[in-house]
């Protein structure tokens, strides 16, 4: 391996080696589905980094196979044996970092946790060819089978644009409900509010786990079924582009009470804004706002109902202006 090839391979991210990693294994697995060629040229154009860091772990990849197939020559003198008892050491703790980190990646091919920081917006490819947008402060399971191919959402929120595989169903588990897809495409959104699925495409079964399957609901493109912590439901039929709009950057509030908008603003950002202002009820936020953009936001506001905006360690604070 060349000095430029370190390099480059120290300027990708772990993740990004390990995603490398479970694309090496896979393209040399045999007889494989036309799909993994499908998303893993996908994956490669996500990023510029996602090219090295392929190449990198290719090449450790070819290292390792050389060194079990090619006899080590005897050496000439000892300062030479030594020499190369030197590079096969070093050889053998590549081949031994590589080993371990291509047997991770078949475990990772199968189960594999993957999370967004807060204010932080991620896309991925999965080895099917389908693509999961991560929200915020989100964590998914991957766990994917020959039969089935399953993600848990265990917090936050992910779009999921699904590949077409009919003999191999698209299942996501959110809490204790169960959003069945072959190729479609639709939003899984959870929080401390409650549950949410929209769906932007195709046809969803909703079913909660157990219930009867005649319990099951089907969603039609541009519904939205909603589970409160109270534990019942509704269907409706929200602006999917205000919905997705985090895509973006943004955050898309309409005839939002100002506790749901200042909640919908601290979900991207630490630094969080707290309401101490009296009479507040009536107020009503309605606008575009750049998501994590809390310090904009609350200044929005407080110039809009004569509301003043104290900075403090935590975040912000709205609170009444001195009569």
């Amino acid at each position: 391996m060349s000095l430029d090839d370190l390099t480059s391979m120290a300027k990708c991210s772990a993740e990004e080696l390990d995603e490398a990693a479970v694309w090496v294994a896979r393209l040399r697995v045999p007889e494989r589905p036309l799909n993994v060629e499908v998303g893993f040229n996908r994956w490669l154009t996500e990023r510029p980094s996602h090219t090295a860091a392929y190449e990198a772990i290719s090449e450790i990849w070819e290292l390792t196979g050389a060194l079990q197939k090619r006899p080590l020559p005897p050496p000439t003198h000892w300062e030479r044996a030594r020499f190369r008892a030197g590079r096969v050491r070093s050889a053998a703790i590549v081949a031994s970092a590589v080993t371990f980190l291509l047997a991770g990646a078949v475990a990772y091919l199968h189960t594999r946790g993957i999370a967004t920081n807060i204010g932080e917006e991620r896309v991925l490819t999965l080895e099917d060819g389908s693509r999961v947008s991560l929200n915020t402060d989100t964590r998914i399971l991957v766990k994917y089978t020959t039969h089935e191919r399953r993600i848990e959402l265990k917090s936050g929120e992910a779009l999921f644009e699904v590949a077409k595989q009919p003999d191999r169903p698209f299942v996501v588990i959110a809490g204790n409900r169960c959003i069945k897809a072959l190729g479609t495409a639709f939003d899984v959104r959870e929080d401390g509010q409650g549950l949410s699925v929209t769906l932007l495409e195709g046809k969803v079964i909703v079913e909660t786990e157990g219930a009867s399957p005649a319990a099951s609901q089907s969603l039609l493109p541009g519904q939205r079924l909603t589970w409160n912590p109270h534990h019942s439901t509704h269907v409706d039929l929200p602006s999917v582009d205000k919905l997705t709009a985090w895509r973006q950057g943004r955050v898309e509030l309409e005839d939002a009470s100002l506790e749901e908008a200042v909640r919908e603003m601290n979900r991207y950002t630490a630094a969080q804004l707290v309401v101490e202002a009296r009479e507040t009820d009536a107020i009503r936020i309605n606008g575009v706002f750049r998501a994590g953009d809390t310090a904009g936001f609350a200044a929005a506001v407080a110039r809009s109902y004569r509301l003043t905006v104290e900075r403090r360690p935590s975040g912000f604070v709205l609170r009444d202006s001195p009569e």
